[in-house]
């Protein structure tokens, strides 16, 4: 049979069917929610209304971050965006998700920090 065979052709135009496509898959990432206050009299304050205020609006009340204004949520982000402190947290597997998690030093301040989605790790 030639390549320009009615038969030939029909082979390599059903190729596509019978293959397998797979999504390629997804990197290491991490959506995150924080507080972050210069003290940790500050960090004691929020850590008493945990569990009675929403950790959204105790981001708008209290954090000295931007991201405050968006009850704290910093969005998907992968490892190295963040300083190293926080990222050792927030991709740690043994960090549960929707849990509060803290205080985290940084260079910043103190973080009250909240893994909302990870994955890869």
């Amino acid at each position: 049979l030639s390549k320009n065979s009615p038969i030939e052709k029909k082979k390599h135009k059903n190729i596509h069917k019978t293959l397998k496509y797979a999504a390629p898959p997804e990197g290491i990432k991490a959506t995150a929610r924080h507080i972050l206050v210069k003290t940790p009299e500050e960090i004691n304050t929020i850590l008493e209304q945990i569990g009675t205020t929403p950790f959204a609006n105790l981001a708008q009340q209290y954090s000295t971050c931007p991201s405050g204004a968006r009850g704290g949520s910093l969005g998907s982000f992968s490892p190295g965006t963040m300083v190293k402190a926080f990222d050792e947290v927030v991709f740690n597997k043994d960090t549960n998700i929707g849990e509060v998690v803290g205080p985290v030093q940084t260079q910043f301040g103190y973080h009250l920090i909240v893994v909302d989605k990870r994955t890869g790790v």
